[in-house]
């Protein structure tokens, strides 16, 4: 059972009982579509493992089983923002939610932390924002974490420079490499508006290498746009437009043109040779238009 549906279970327990209810009987089904999305999922095949874990569900659904349609609605949600699909995520994240509600669960922190970060990719940052503290209370170590990140970024992103130091001082003892490369990337945005570039630099390059070893590349190509941020800021702006172009590389190899384009006009203001300015307009002319991109619609 996955971390989030463990905790879903404690919650699920009743109060007091003189003996445990019978336990449901396996779905040979439902754990084929289960083991179906997991592998898809494990195989960087995030839409295939969306349709799986969709497909599972509904069996938990058409099962009432409130923890397999906790852990379910979560693992889709997840999946669907792999697949840059934000607003799908949204969605099953609130309707997991709804869906536990209504039988007499709490939604558990991992799950209301999918929903925050759906909304941080949507732009909704006061709503994220809010989401995220929330999870932050809850008593999910490894959950809280990942709020305290979030909570960072929106800091940084709404010019609150209080909110980003506090969000740092809650990941000061990381528990996990990748946690780790959350703490190098909120002090890299920390050096980077205060002013020490080369240190800035460092950090988002150290965050950037914990996230490739460890396959996080979404958080990979962020990382190295802020390094090119830094090493702009220090007037290495060849350098730093190199940077911009393999982070944008990497966000639309992902499927992820929204993050790219910026990044792309940022290297063609940066860039100061033929050789990099060609490349940048090459990758922004091979982008699909808003009208092609999977998190618009």
């Amino acid at each position: 059972m996955k971390p989030a549906a463990a905790l879903l279970a404690t919650l699920l327990l009743p109060a007091c009982t003189a003996s445990p209810p019978p336990a449901k009987p396996e779905d040979a089904i439902l754990q084929r579509e289960s083991a179906a999305g997991n592998l898809a999922f494990t195989l960087e095949r995030p839409s295939e493992a969306a349709a799986q874990y969709e497909a599972a569900l509904q069996r938990a659904e058409a099962r009432d089983d409130a923890a397999a349609i906790g852990d379910y609605g979560y693992d889709l949600a997840v999946a669907q923002l792999a697949a840059n699909q934000p607003k799908q995520a949204l969605a099953s994240a609130r309707t997991t939610r709804t869906a536990l509600v209504r039988r007499g669960a709490a939604a558990f922190p991992a799950l209301i932390l999918v929903e925050a970060t759906a909304l941080y990719r949507l732009g909704d940052l006061n709503e994220a924002d809010s989401l995220a503290a929330e999870v932050e209370a809850g008593n999910d170590q490894s959950a809280a974490a990942g709020a305290a990140f979030l909570s960072g970024l929106i800091a940084d992103e709404t010019g609150d420079p209080s909110g980003l130091d506090a969000a740092l001082a809650r990941l000061a003892h990381p528990q996990s490499l990748a946690q780790s490369a959350d703490a190098f990337e909120l002090a890299a945005r920390r050096d980077l508006r205060d002013g020490r570039y080369e240190t800035a630099a460092s950090e988002a390059a150290r965050a950037a290498d914990i996230r490739r070893a460890g396959l996080d590349y979404r958080g990979m190509a962020r990382a190295l746009a802020l390094q090119g941020a830094a090493l702009a800021a220090s007037g290495e702006t060849t350098r730093a437009a190199d940077l911009y172009i393999q982070a944008a590389q990497s966000a639309a190899a992902q499927g992820d043109p929204t993050a790219a384009r910026p990044w792309l006009r940022r290297a063609l203001a940066l860039a100061n040779t033929p050789a990099l300015r060609q490349l940048a307009r090459q990758t922004l002319a091979s982008l699909p238009t808003a009208q092609d991109d999977p998190s618009q619609h």
